[in-house]
């Protein structure tokens, strides 16, 4: 169900695509068992971390920007989207009420939503929106090198007339900026939601699970560069650390934002 929340005069609304069910000690290389014992609190009964796919719409003023589209309808193998715009319903929110989609980057399970099949062709999933993201996440992605199970040009080439590049520091809305957040990928970023003495940030892959902010030096397999990812979060924990600020990312369980507390020399992530 979808999670409304309050950043000042500003509504942030979290819905899902659905989630990705995977061993936290594979998507977490190196990591152990023995490591994880301290986090149960991020798995489930079986041991399993179950990354939601995660997306926010923001209104703000009479701008309403959804970022990150989810998967897409694809099933197996630990991997269930398909669920965004059903969610996005039950929010009330149309996909011709979308006046920005903005992705975070470019990974599959970010923008698998961006664009539908519409017989044998792919159209963009929201009429009229722009589609917004990084000019590096979009050299990367469009370059010859570009290949994988993470990337889905089909859906790009469906968006590609309705692009706009949003680097860091763009104002998507009134009180919704760019945060520029590289290292997950050459392009990734992050928004900040800003509403008087209010903020919050939504950080996409920039943190994939809670458990970074305590074990700052694990990182993901989707990293393409992971010593940068590393101090992209640090650099926004220091900042968002014991300020009342809010923090949320795609893949943190609960579809909520919540604040970055500092325990017993440790950092953690309380939802809520």
């Amino acid at each position: 169900m979808p999670n409304v929340m309050k950043v000042g005069d500003i509504e942030v609304i979290a819905v899902s695509d659905g989630a990705i069910t995977m061993i936290p000690t594979t998507y977490f290389a190196g990591t152990t068992d023995a490591q994880w014992e301290p986090h149960q609190r991020w798995l489930t009964h079986d041991g399993m971390y179950m990354s939601p796919l995660g997306c926010f719409v923001v209104r703000s003023k009479d701008a309403t920007v959804l970022i990150d589209t989810g998967l897409g309808r694809v099933h197996g193998a630990g991997y269930r989207g398909g669920d965004l715009l059903d969610d996005l319903g039950a929010a009330g929110v149309r996909p011709e009420d979308v006046d920005v989609v903005f992705l975070t980057h470019l990974h599959a399970d970010h923008c698998g939503t961006a664009a539908i099949r519409d017989g044998e062709v792919m159209r963009p999933t929201f009429p009229k929106a722009a589609y917004r993201w990084t000019a590096d996440e979009q050299a990367y992605w469009t370059s010859p090198e570009a290949s994988g199970q993470f990337i889905r040009k089909d859906i790009l080439a469906a968006v590609a007339s309705r692009w706009q590049a949003a680097d860091g520091g763009t104002s998507l809305a009134p009180g919704v900026d760019v945060l520029a957040m590289p290292g997950h990928t050459p392009g990734h970023a992050g928004v900040v939601v800003s509403s008087g003495d209010a903020r919050a940030f939504i950080l996409g892959d920039g943190i994939g699970c809670p458990v970074q902010l305590t074990e700052s030096e694990w990182s993901g397999t989707g990293d393409v560069d992971p010593k940068l990812a590393r101090r992209m979060q640090e650099s926004v924990a220091k900042e968002v650390e014991g300020s009342g600020a809010l923090l949320g990312a795609s893949h943190f369980p609960g579809l909520t934002l919540g604040r970055v507390l500092v325990g017993e020399g440790r950092r953690y992530w309380q939802p809520g």
